[in-house]
């Protein structure tokens, strides 16, 4: 019996959050921390070369372990080496199995407060910071990082609310943190000494102040001719250009199509991908994410794999980023490459993960087929015989498509695939774009095959597979 397919992507359970992975990050990280903390007692040589010890496939044990140690140096305040680990991460770009960058998590380590910090955490994170800046006040990091933590405390004054729900003293403690950081931040611009995480900083002041698009654009012009492959300027901006945050349907997506066609080639694809992880997310609002091409985003990951390694935050990336795509195929081989290495912070929770890990190895097999034989079909079509008989064929259906399209509202482009036996009978095929028209084509393929009425010629050979896009807009079969 012949009919459309249909795709269905299942729409999950959201259950308490699983601390599994969680914990066991936390316990493979004492041995990976042990071991960082050992070398640094040969400091100031091994801090030159700190991230060493965090360097693995796994680059979610990396990075979670990377941030505790530089944390703990926080904690003891020792200024030398935390200058040092971040001077060397920054001259010489060093970056995790996958290309992240070691000097973003720096950052990320020294600034934040994993957990649910109160606000004497984060006076004494703040008060740790503030002790390494006076220490050492020709330092470009220990600024960035007093900024970073006052823009994170800022925001924990505020909430991840709405705006609505955000108390007066919220609002002020807000606005009074975020101004702080920014005169750090701008105090420390007339330094010798540069860092390209000081843009990074200063776009979370622009955000955090409204800045409009224009403003906060030059501010990314200006970053990226410093340093124009710190791509976290890139992600930030191109956030900043969502719906939620002021800006219009389409503008990030658009950016981040130019962004990557300015830098081109290899480099261009890497870029896309990076700035589609960070509009990618388990969500169901998430229209902007699905206006970037599927194909270039696998370009990217292809790129990044082969430049910089294998990364398992990048595959359960590209994992969600499939199932976003409803392909099964690339979701399936990726789960498996991730076995039970899950970004919790990703997917939210443990059953969304291991649903989509089942959705995926349910549909690969039959979607493998179809594409198999989807691209067998194409070579058919380009033989004297294939292409002469995909004529016949789109012909016998053009007047069924104007049947179909008469009244309706959606004309959009449709293609289905046949299989057509040695009489010219269908026998088995499907729909890859549901629409009206296509539903109604494919049902009148359907009900002909069913009264035995012959719609097509005889084709080249036997259970012959067949593919044909129609664009109902203009009536006629178009490739």
């Amino acid at each position: 019996m012949l009919s459309p397919a249909v795709l269905r992507l299942p729409i999950p359970r959201v259950p308490r959050r699983s601390l599994t992975l969680a914990v066991l990050l936390t316990i493979a990280s004492y041995s990976t921390l042990a071991a960082a903390q050992t070398k640094l007692q040969d400091a100031p040589a091994s801090c030159q070369k700190f991230g060493d010890a965090f360097q693995s496939d796994n680059d979610l044990i990396a990075v979670k372990s990377y941030r505790a140690a530089v944390r703990r140096l926080v904690e003891m305040e020792d200024v030398r080496q935390l200058d040092c680990i971040a001077d060397s991460a920054r001259t010489n770009k060093v970056r995790f199995s996958g290309g992240k960058w070691q000097l973003h998590t720096f950052y990320s380590g020294v600034s934040e407060i994993p957990g649910h910090a109160t606000e004497e955490d984060w006076n004494n994170l703040i008060s740790h910071l503030e002790k390494w800046l006076s220490a050492n006040p020709k330092s470009i990091t220990a600024p960035v990082a007093l900024a970073e933590a006052y823009i994170n405390f800022a925001w924990h004054a505020r909430g991840d609310g709405y705006s609505d729900t955000v108390t007066q003293s919220g609002w002020k403690l807000f606005g009074q943190r975020i101004e702080h950081a920014k005169k750090i931040l701008d105090d420390a611009s007339s330094l010798t000494a540069k860092c390209p995480h000081w843009y990074l900083a200063m776009q979370s002041v622009a955000r955090a102040e409204g800045w409009d698009v224009a403003k906060s654009t030059e501010l990314v012009n200006q970053a990226t001719a410093l340093v124009p492959d710190y791509y976290y300027y890139y992600r930030s901006l191109a956030d900043y250009m969502l719906p939620k945050w002021g800006g219009e349907e389409g503008d990030a997506a658009k950016f981040a199509e130019q962004s990557a066609n300015r830098l081109g080639g290899t480099n261009g694809d890497i870029l896309y991908f990076r700035i589609g992880e960070r509009l990618v997310c388990p969500c169901a609002d998430e229209h902007e994410f699905h206006r970037l091409s599927w194909p270039r985003l696998q370009r990217g990951y292809d790129a990044i794999e082969k430049a910089y390694g294998s990364s398992v935050s990048d595959l359960n990336v590209l994992a969600l980023m499939a199932t976003k795509n409803n392909d099964s195929v690339t979701a399936d081989a990726a789960f498996k490459r991730i076995g039970e290495n899950y970004d919790i912070d990703l997917w939210i929770t443990e059953d969304f993960f291991h649903q989509m890990q089942t959705w995926a190895s349910d549909l690969a097999p039959s979607e493998a087929r179809s594409r198999r034989i989807e691209a067998e079909a194409e070579a058919e079509a380009l033989t004297p015989d294939g292409s002469a008989y995909q004529k016949k064929v789109e012909q016998a259906l053009s007047s069924g498509v104007q049947a179909c399209e008469k009244g309706v509202d959606d004309k959009s482009r449709f293609a289905f695939v046949l299989q057509i036996g040695a009489n010219g009978f269908p026998k088995d095929g499907w729909v890859n774009d549901i629409t009206n028209v296509s539903r109604c084509v494919m049902k009148s393929i359907s009900d002909s095959s069913a009264k035995k009425e012959v719609l097509f010629p005889k084709p080249p050979h036997p259970d012959y597979w067949i593919k044909l896009t129609f664009d109902p807009v203009v009536s006629v079969a178009s490739h």
